[in-house]
């Protein structure tokens, strides 16, 4: 069973040529003997990355079971692959071959069990992808707030002035404006004032601003995944 290389690649520049074509397309060069054992390890991890991804993003129940890998997973490939180029001694046609060679030969694997074998190529690079792309924080309600809003903003300010707000920045815009309505009733509700509740969203509007600013990855070190679960409607309501 031949699985899918992860769409994030295209975001990874040593890689561009594996997407318009079979990977068995390309004869796969042999490794580097001078490369170091660790750097390729990390090849390894990241090609098990790529595949655990594009898995998630088809909606595999077992690749949903590992650690979302849409943000940290490229991060990741994109770091080892440039890496192994300016490290490495590789040229970028040498990396891309030996990432095609491991993927093949993880499809091989996974031929009788592609799910068993994906954990098990999976789990053990675990400890790498910590190790170089730390967890993605958990924002919390009003960071969900200040994330939709700036994603709004960005939105909007690509539409053509005048022109009427399209679906996508209006489905920002509600998206934020229900998290800041449920951020405020729980600043509310641990007895702050309504001035103080808007205050805290205030802060937090600034300081997502300033991390999208200065911070390396900006709001892409956070599980925006999770502020879209915060903003889902209630049971017994719309919103």
């Amino acid at each position: 069973m031949l699985m899918p290389m992860l769409r994030f690649l295209s975001a990874a520049a040593l890689i561009l040529a594996l997407l318009a074509s079979p990977l068995v397309a390309a004869p796969p060069a042999a490794p580097d003997p001078a490369l170091a054992a660790d750097l390729q390890a990390d090849l390894h991890c990241a090609a098990a990355f790529a595949i655990a991804a594009s898995e998630q993003t088809r909606g595999s129940a077992a690749a949903l079971a590992l650690p979302p890998m849409a943000v940290r997973g490229k991060r990741f490939f994109a770091d080892v692959g440039a890496r192994a180029v300016e490290q490495g001694g590789m040229t970028q046609v040498a990396v891309r071959d030996l990432l095609v060679a491991e993927v093949t030969a993880m499809q091989r694997r996974a031929a009788a069990n592609p799910d068993t074998q994906l954990a098990a190529e999976v789990r053990p690079c675990l400890t790498r992808l910590d190790a170089a792309v730390p967890p993605l924080q958990t924002p919390d309600l009003a960071q969900c707030a200040a994330i939709l809003t700036l994603a709004w903003e960005e939105e909007r300010a690509k539409e053509p002035q005048g022109a009427g707000q399209g679906n996508a920045s209006r489905d920002l815009q509600t998206l934020a404006q229900v998290l800041g309505s449920r951020a405020r009733s729980a600043f509310l509700a641990r007895g702050k004032s309504g001035d103080e509740a808007d205050a805290a969203l205030g802060a937090a509007r600034d300081a997502i601003r300033n991390e999208e600013a200065s911070r390396p990855g900006g709001v892409a070190n956070y599980d925006i995944a999770h502020c879209y679960d915060l903003a889902a409607p209630d049971a017994k309501s719309h919103y």
